[in-house]
């Protein structure tokens, strides 16, 4: 934990954090860095969670599945990314999430029991507020991007859905030139489509001058 120190006090959770304060506060709620495999599920939609995950490198995806075992993405997390944040526990009682969190390439992730860590810490300890300001940014951040999400999937047609999402992606870059998270099969999943149906239609939009696109690169040329 001490050689990744400084990596983790970069983490927005632990922004005015000084590293001995860190030290103590993950070291008394036994936090853990967890390698997880590309393909490995960190929750299970049903699981009791105790910790909130934090991405300290690797890439993963909040899911939900049905019960064919068809996959939605519902947000792709990076690094310094939290996760599992709605379903806080702390060490008396355990909630269950009903979406699954899932390592979309292998992942460090940082498991910190978060209600443990505000009850062990006096209310009016500045560690505390610290870690309460920062986590309700987070949060806001979070809800941002599900809000996003539902822009996505309340346009009626999917090439309404693919140009929100190509404009989402612009704006976050600040360019319309830009590489996106998703291969294929990863970004129908995300815009709730049949992965040739999506081809299809990319392939129809880069014909009639819309967008330009290699893989994951991709370039808008017209906005509708």
């Amino acid at each position: 934990m001490k050689a990744a120190m400084q990596n983790l006090l970069s983490l927005p959770l632990f922004k005015g954090l000084a590293s001995d304060e860190l030290d103590t506060i993950l070291g008394k709620v036994n936090a853990l860095v967890k390698h997880f495999e590309k393909s490995d599920y960190i929750y299970l939609a049903g699981d009791a969670v105790e910790s909130i995950g934090i991405v300290v490198a690797g890439t993963v995806q909040m899911i939900k599945e049905d019960i064919m075992g068809e996959k939605s993405i519902i947000t792709t997390m990076g690094s310094g990314s939290i996760f599992a944040e709605n379903f806080l526990g702390n060490d008396k009682q355990e909630e269950k999430t009903n979406v699954s969190y899932f390592a979309a390439s292998d992942s460090e992730v940082l498991m910190v029991p978060f209600g443990k860590v505000l009850s062990d810490l006096s209310n009016n300890d500045p560690c505390r507020n610290k870690l309460l300001t920062n986590m309700i940014a987070i949060m806001a951040s979070n809800n941002a991007q599900l809000i996003e999400k539902t822009e996505i999937l309340c346009k009626k047609t999917l090439r309404g859905k693919i140009m929100t999402y190509l404009e989402q992606e612009a704006k976050r870059n600040g360019s319309t030139e830009f590489e996106i998270p998703f291969n294929r099969t990863d970004m129908a999943n995300y815009l709730d489509a049949d992965r040739s149906a999506l081809t299809r239609e990319l392939a129809r939009m880069k014909e009639c001058g819309l967008i330009d696109f290699e893989k994951r690169n991709f370039k808008i040329l017209k906005f509708e």
